[in-house]
């Protein structure tokens, strides 16, 4: 098949030549062990754009390529800790991280795409398999890593990474490379796993439509690459088939071969697919071992296949599993009409936050006062309502609003003509260029109630918000507390409008990164 990838120009004159032997490219490389990450960075960077801007033989871009990837995939990874624990929208460090990695990924894509394409223009291809299946093989790696970047900044991936994708996979099926196996980068790997799986073309491909297809924007960013790692453990079990109208299912999605689109539900489509453009992605065999492994981590057991490591968080991959199963599997659907409104809101973020806001009940005692550094002045963000369901909203960061955003985040939101701030929780969140920034809020109480919570087995009071029972919902009275709050049957007294009661915590109800949410009963 002729190639239509995305790539550079070629320069026929180039100013600077490539530098492609490897005893002076090793050279190079081995004395950056002094530099910052980011002046790593931007120094490869420099030299896979020269590399990849100029007339090289495949051989010798390839070997190139490979020397300069262990470098380059331990600095993505270190880049990577910067943004992936930032607030949003990203500030000037997080973001010079993710553009540089991004940056990254996309030349190194650049040089595999190259090598392959003057691979396949040979006249005599005799003994090129091996060199085409590393270069679509890499080549698909590093689109995917820079789609990945993408979605750890929940920025839309640019569209050329699907036309990639796709022309790269039906050329390995065609040289019947599918099936060549390789270990990308053991970095990546979980950080207790046992084994590395090699990945195939194939499933590197799959993992690509899967990621694609987990709604990355409702995820926390830490978790994004969790669910990758995962994949690579189970990605066997999703199949790659042809096209076929009687294939209708939950766990069907339709792959477009010729378009520049990520897979789409396949029951969605109102045509019949066409056998020689669509292919068909069934997960249901995925679905069954995911749950599987959500059953053992119910049950208080690991995996024995490696894929959640030893010191994991069972909670954390508990939602987790439950997440995947419900896009992977059936797909969810919208209860709620939501209808377009104008407006601006005030917003704070975190439940010390949204104390300050709320009450002055945090009083100067002698237990009290570590609580007191907490506190600092809150001054509410200006944001602006895209628009409202019965169940939550969209709302728009205004520019002057602050960078204290994530998935997870508790936020206390109210109009101007509000007195009582509702609770909410961040559950998607779209960035845009020039710190464009969208969020999907759940609203889980209409106002809340502040307190200080004595808990006996802690050396600290802890911040808390009552929430009431909503009689409407079936929702119980709940509260809200700090990560490590809950413990099962743990007592603990609430300190309120001048009054005190003990209570003994019954269920915990939600746990993100930022908070917990438990039921509770009155004991006195």
């Amino acid at each position: 098949m002729a190639l239509n990838l995305n790539t550079p120009a070629l320069d026929d004159k180039p100013t600077t030549k490539a530098e492609t032997r490897l005893e002076y490219i090793n050279r190079s490389l081995a004395v950056l062990h002094s530099e910052s990450t980011l002046d790593i960075a931007y120094y490869l960077l420099r030299e896979l754009e020269i590399l990849n801007r100029q007339k090289v033989s495949a051989s010798q871009r390839l070997q190139a390529l490979d020397t300069y990837k262990p470098i380059l995939v331990k600095t993505a990874q270190s880049l990577a800790d910067v943004y992936t624990n930032a607030s949003l929208p990203l500030q000037d460090k997080a973001k010079l991280a993710a553009n540089a990695t991004e940056l990254l990924w996309l030349e190194l894509g650049y040089g595999y795409k190259l090598a392959l394409i003057d691979l396949q223009n040979q006249l005599i291809k005799l003994g090129t398999e091996k060199n085409s299946a590393r270069a679509i093989h890499q080549a698909m790696h590093a689109i995917s890593e820079q789609a990945m970047v993408c979605y750890q900044t929940y920025a839309a991936p640019p569209e050329h990474i699907w036309s990639d994708l796709h022309q790269l996979y039906i050329c390995a099926t065609q040289l019947d490379l599918q099936n060549f196996s390789q270990n990308l980068n053991v970095e990546n790997a979980p950080a207790s796993a046992t084994t590395n799986p090699a990945i195939s073309i194939e499933n590197n491909y799959k993992i690509a439509l899967l990621m694609s297809l987990a709604d990355t924007k409702h995820i926390a960013q830490h978790d994004i690459r969790l669910i990758a790692d995962y994949l690579t453990y189970h990605v066997e079990r999703a199949v790659i088939t042809n096209a076929t109208p009687e294939a209708i299912s939950n766990s069907t999605f339709l792959i477009s071969l010729e378009s520049n689109k990520q897979p789409s539900i396949y029951r969605s489509q109102k045509e019949s697919p066409n056998p020689t453009s669509h292919m068909l992605l069934h997960t249901i065999d995925l679905i069954r071992a995911i749950h599987d492994d959500l059953n053992l981590l119910q049950n208080q057991q690991l995996p024995s296949n490696g894929s959640i490591p030893s010191i994991a968080k069972r909670d954390d991959y508990i939602s987790l599993l439950t997440y995947l199963i419900k896009h992977w599997g059936v797909t969810p659907t919208r209860f709620y009409h939501r209808s377009s409104k104008n407006g601006d809101i005030e917003l704070v973020s975190g439940i010390f936050a949204i104390h300050k806001v709320s009450s002055d009940i945090i009083k100067e005692t002698s237990k009290q006062e570590g609580l007191q550094h907490k506190i600092q002045k809150t001054t509410p963000s200006h944001w602006q309502i895209l628009n409202i369901s019965a169940t939550g909203m969209s709302i728009k960061r205004h520019p002057t609003a602050k960078k204290n955003i994530q998935i997870g985040s508790l936020l206390g939101i109210k109009t101007k003509s509000e007195q009582a701030w509702s609770l909410g929780v961040v559950r998607w969140v779209s960035c845009g260029n020039h710190e464009k920034l969208e969020i999907g809020v759940e609203l889980i109480s209409p106002n809340a109630e502040c307190a200080i919570a004595v808990i006996n087995d802690m050396e600290q009071d802890e911040m808390v918000l009552l929430l009431p029972a909503i009689i409407a919902t079936k929702q119980l009275a709940s509260l809200v507390a700090p990560i490590g709050t809950y413990k099962a049957a743990r007592s603990l007294t609430l300190l309120n409008n001048n009054e005190s009661k003990h209570v003994i915590l019954t269920k915990l109800i939600e746990r993100s990164s930022h908070f917990e949410r438990m039921q509770y009963s009155v004991i006195s």
